[in-house]
Order: C-alpha cells, then structure tokens, then sequence
C-alpha cells in the first residue's frame, strides 16, 4: 500500500509541479518550438498577401468576363454587326474607358472578317479586316476623343498580312467546342503572349458563337503590365525582403513579376512579362517556382536559396476550367526570425517571474483549502456512521469549497428525507399487499387463481376475489374456506390505476375498500359500478382514473356477469370448441366522466373446461430489450398450451413466459392477473 499523505503536502507538491512542467512547456515551446511559430507566422503572412493578391486578380479579370458576356448578348441582338463600325464604337467606347485594363476588343468570324477597336497612348485606333476583300483587306482608322471623327492611316506590309483567323484567341475560341445557334460556347483564355499591334504583353479572353451559320469570336485584350504594378507596388507588402509573383500554371509564364529592383520601372517590367520564371531570375524566384510544383497541399513550405531558408506558399486563381494562375508568396525566414528572438527573451523572463509568484501561491493555496477540506472529510465520516444530525459550519471563502459544503448539508437532510420516505414505502407496500387476500374462498366446480406484482415498492393494480353465501343483496361475506368450498357465489375485482407508485397504490386501495363496503352493504353489479365511478370522479385529480373489471361469479348455474370499465383485453376460452374470444371493454375507465354508460350484458355461461382470464396490460405490453410487446398473441398460445392444467399452473406459465420473452429488462408497469376455470 502507498504512504498516506496529507491533503495538505499533496497539494503543494503537485500544484509546484504542474507550475514547473507549465514553465518547463512554455519554455520548450519558445526555444524548441521557433520552427512552428515561424510556420504560423509565414502562414498568417503568406493568407494575408494571397487575399490581397486573389482579390486584385478578381477585380482585374472578373470585369473582362462580364463585359464579354454582355458583348455577346449585343452581337446575339445584332447590334454587333462587323460592317456598322459607328455603331460598334458607339457601344464599346464607353466600355473600355470604364476599364483601363482592357486594351482592345475584337468581333471577328470565320470568313476573316474583323473589327478590332485598340486604345494606344490616349489615341483611339480601329482596325477594319476583310480577308474575303482582295482589293483592301486591311484599314486602319484613328482619332482622339477631340476630333470630329476617325481617319484613315495607312497599312504597312506587314499589317495587310493580317489575319485574324491565325490568332491564338480566335484559335483558342473555337478549339472549345463548336458553337451553337444563339449560344456561346465555353469561354477561353490564351497564354500570355505579346499582342500583333502593340507588341505589348497580355492575355485575351474570347468566346465562340454562332449566327446566321457564321462563327464569330469576340475577344478582350487585357494589358498584364498593370497587374505586375500591382505585384510591385508599395501597396502590396510582404515583409521588408518577402514579394509576391504570379505565374500561368500551365506555361509557367509570369503575369505578374515579384517586387524586385530591376523590375520597378515601367521598362523593367516590358523587358520581363511574357516570360517564364526561369527567363526572369536564376534565384529566388526560380527555386520558389521549383518547389512549389513538388509542395502538397495549401500549407506554407520552405526551401533554400542564396544561402538562406525561404517560406513560401501557392494559391491557384482559376480563369476558366481549364487555365489557371498561380499566386506565389514568398518571404524569406530572416524577415520573421527578426521579431521572434525579442519576443522569446520577453517570455522568458515572464516565465520565470511568473513561476516564482506560483509557487508562493501554491503554498498559501495549499494552506486555505486544507482546513476546510478536513472538515468536510470529517463530516462525510460523521454521515457514514449514520449521523444526520447537523453539525459545525466549515467556514470558507472559496466558492467550490462552499459549494462543496452546501451540497453536503443537503446531502445530510436528504439522507433523513430518503430513509424515512423509504421506511414510509416499506409501510405502504406493508398495507397494500396486506389488502390482497391470502387465501381465496373455495368455490364448488371452479378453481380461481389471482395474483399481482408491482413494478415499484408499490403499485396502481389491485385485485380482490369475495366469496358470499346466500343472496347477492344480502350476503355474507366468506373470507377464506378449505376443501371442496363454502361459498356460492364470488365477486371478483381487477383495477389499475394510471401510472405505479403510492398515489395510484391509494386509488387501488381506495376502489377496493369501496367493493369491500358495497358488498357488506349489498347491491348489484349496475349500481356498485356506478357508484365506485361516482366516487372516483370526485376524489381523483385530473388526467388520472382507473380501468376496472367487476365480475360476479354465481356457482349454481355456473355463469359469469362482468362489466369492464376499460379493463381490455378480457380472454374467455371455449374447451368444447377449443376457441378464444377475446372481449372489449364495456365502457371507459373510472374516474373520468361521472355519467358513463353502465350496461351489465347477459351473463357469460362457463362450461366444463372452460377460462375466464383478466390480465392487466403490465402482462400484455411487456417489453423486450428491442422494445418489442408480449402481446395477446403469445398469451393465447401459452393459454392454450396449458389449457388443461390448473389456473395456478397456468399463471406461472404465463410468468415465466414473460420473464423468458423480457430477457432481464426490469417490469415497466405493474402486472396483476385473475383466472376463473370452470372444473
């Protein structure tokens, strides 16, 4: 066995070790544990700069797919008509001042017919392309906002070779599937490539439709060096040495370059867009690049380059289904290591500081929950030795340890409660099973068997069995008897009461002794139902009555006459027919309306062999494990594999039969049963 301790010496010692196991963790945390704050701090860092960067790119790209969805609308309406350029410029004017990152847009078709409408250096160019007109397959037009309208220019040889059909947006439009009369097919992005007209880098977003049998293509030209002022910009801040970059997944071209030095000029950026990573940086970006295509997963990781660890981390930008934009954010670990060695010299001395003014709490704590935690361990002694009486006051100024007191006092005053409720039930359950009768009266040519079982230290059924001689009115009452019987007549009760426990045990008391004193007094079975309703009605609360089943049994022309106040099922069994009949009750139960109907039917006539059952639902509604009934289906196939033994035998078949089916599941409501057969 362990030495015993004190609560006292318990407590400090343990209280002083979790206090140094929690300093001992906060400090392995702070000096082993710089790996996982690096994490999380370039993970908070890199989520951070990807919203930013996910955000830019949707109110950059976002706007492009709209308008090209309402472009094809106007083409599907025909306001859209390659040949009406007034009308074209009228509409698509407007739409490219609203959106600067457009540089141009196409209407082109499948005969090598195009109207492309170009924005270069605030002058407003269009360019008209009939590839299906020999003589002038090409025109160029071009005004400012301030001229009264366009003006022709002319064509270079280079520019009348010019066909829009050969282009990797109008390509790429149809390579999505052939197009379907007034519908679109699925939209399409090119890689980043370097425009025919301008020469500057961009990427073009085009849709496929067809009208009249004509395929169209309608395309917007979207400027990249915009994006890579964003990605370059002070606007966008990583950490002091950390940048941003984005990249065409498939190409691994860049559209938009990292915050290096030699890309912050507008030249820098012109000389590097359009090109892969490995074409724009041998370093940094290139190694970033290289092991983001091994990375699983959006978790931050890290690689080395120009002699130093790097975090970094990818999210993917979808354009379409098909092509996608990486977002690569990288931060080098200088950048975060910086801010995490002051921070790990700060816990470190509030880690020392705060152990030190513990372990003194630890100590007074120790010493203010002692006192009272003896006194209640003595009070829980005093209790198990049996006394309730009450004792000191522990005096505390600690909640629990106050609680904990209280909850023993009501502990204590409980205890007195539950053992005199107890020795309360035990009188109860005392008197009830002294209302049954120990012995039943003998009956000349029938045997009668009853019995009942509460489901608690008392119960709501009850039953009675009175034997009588003489006249019903004025019998008189045969209380036990021997041998072949002394009485000619019997009257025999099964109630239940709803619910078990002792207010349905006094109603089932009370219904007994009103049987008992109308069969002193005499009457007949009408008006004792009647009157036992009557009485119930006044004195039971609401929602609570009792079913009943009255039977007067008379030996002399072996007949029965009953009455069932909601006492069902009742089983009578035919010997000479080896039928059941199975009988209802004849009226609701007792307590509940004061003028219930009361019909006695003609009396039930008992041949040799046959029985007369009542059994309380306790029986029928028996519950297995899996909530399944007994039922009266396996009663009458217990009753009549036993129809020839005694009542006594085939009580306990029933029983057993019940138990068996129950399978150790204790009894739900009380079970009760009278049986009358007919010798």
């Amino acid at each position: 066995m362990s030495r015993l301790v004190s609560i006292r010496d318990r407590l400090t010692r343990n209280i002083i070790l979790v206090i140094v196991l929690l300093g001992g963790a906060i400090l392995a945390v702070t000096f082993i544990g710089n790996q996982r704050a690096v994490e999380s701090l370039s993970r908070s860092i890199i989520r951070r700069v990807s919203d930013q960067t996910d955000a830019r790119l949707g109110q950059f790209f976002e706007p492009v797919i709209k308008q090209l969805e309402i472009a094809v609308q106007w083409r599907e309406s025909g306001l859209l008509e390659i040949d009406d350029r007034d009308s074209i410029n009228k509409l698509l004017l407007p739409l490219m001042r609203k959106h600067t990152q457009i540089s141009s847009l196409l209407i082109a078709d499948d005969r090598g017919r195009e109207h492309m409408l170009l924005r270069v250096d605030g002058q407003w160019r269009l360019r008209q392309t009939r590839r299906d007109n020999a003589g002038q397959p090409v025109r160029w037009f071009a005004w400012t906002d301030g001229d009264a309208g366009p003006k022709e220019r002319p064509v270079t040889k280079a520019e009348s070779e010019y066909d829009p059909r050969s282009r990797p947006w109008f390509q790429g439009a149809l390579a999505k599937g052939a197009a379907v009369t007034k519908g679109a097919a699925e939209l399409s992005w090119t890689q980043p490539y370097q425009f025919f007209t301008t020469k500057d880098p961009g990427i073009t977003a085009a849709i496929a439709l067809k009208l009249g049998g004509v395929t169209h293509v309608l395309g917007f030209d979207v400027l990249l060096n915009d994006l890579s002022r964003f990605t370059t910009s002070d606007a966008l801040v990583v950490s002091e040495h950390g940048f941003v970059f984005v990249t065409e997944e498939e190409s691994s071209k860049v559209v938009g370059l990292p915050r290096l030095e030699r890309f912050l000029s507008d030249e820098g950026r012109r000389a590097a867009v359009d090109k892969t990573v490995a074409e724009i940086d041998e370093g940094v970006v290139t190694a970033a690049d290289a092991a983001a295509a091994s990375a699983t997963g959006n978790e931050p990781f890290s690689f080395e380059a120009d002699g130093q660890t790097w975090w970094s981390g990818v999210r993917r930008f979808a354009l379409a289904p098909d092509r996608h934009l990486r977002i690569s954010v990288v931060i080098p670990e200088s950048d975060l290591v910086g801010d995490l060695a002051m921070l790990r010299w700060l816990i470190l001395g509030a880690t020392l500081l705060a152990l030190g003014v513990a372990v003194w709490r630890a100590f007074v704590l120790a010493d203010r929950m002692s006192d009272p935690i003896e006194a209640l361990v003595a009070g829980s002694e005093r209790i198990r030795k049996g006394d309730l009486d009450e004792g000191a006051p522990i005096e505390s100024d600690l909640l629990e340890v106050q609680h904990l007191a209280n909850s023993q006092d009501r502990m204590r005053v409980g205890l007195k409660m539950l053992m005199k409720l107890e020795r309360d039930l035990q009188v109860a359950r005392q008197i009830q099973q002294n209302t049954f009768p120990d012995v039943l009266p003998g009956l000349k040519g029938f045997d009668v068997e009853a019995w009942s079982e509460p489901a608690d230290e008392t119960g709501g059924d009850t039953f009675d069995v009175i034997g009588l001689l003489g006249g019903w009115t004025r019998a008189s009452i045969v209380d036990s008897a021997e041998g072949d019987g002394n009485a000619d007549r019997a009257v025999l009760m099964l109630a239940d009461a709803t619910g078990h426990g002792i207010g349905p045990a006094l109603s089932a008391m009370q219904l007994r002794a009103m049987l008992r004193m109308a069969m002193r007094l005499g009457g007949d079975l009408e008006s004792i139902a009647k009157h036992m309703n009557a009485q119930l009605c006044q004195d039971l609360p609401g929602a609570r009555f009792l079913t009943t089943w009255l039977g007067m049994l008379d030996i002399d022309d072996n007949t029965l006459r009953t009455f069932s106040g909601g006492q069902a099922p009742l089983l009578h069994y035919h010997a000479a027919t080896d039928t059941v009949d199975w009988l209802q009750a004849d009226a609701p139960p007792l307590g509940i309306l004061p003028n219930i109907p009361i019909s006695i039917g003609p009396p039930v006539d008992l041949a040799a062999g046959d029985l007369y059952i009542v059994f309380s639902d306790g029986i029928y509604e028996a519950k297995d494990p899996d909530e399944g009934l007994f039922g009266e289906e396996r009663v009458e196939e217990i009753v009549r594999a036993n129809k020839h033994r005694s009542p006594r035998e085939i009580l306990v078949a029933v029983r057993e039969g019940v138990e068996a089916f129950a399978r150790g599941r204790p009894a739900d409501d009380d079970r009760t049963a009278v049986i009358i057969k007919r010798l």
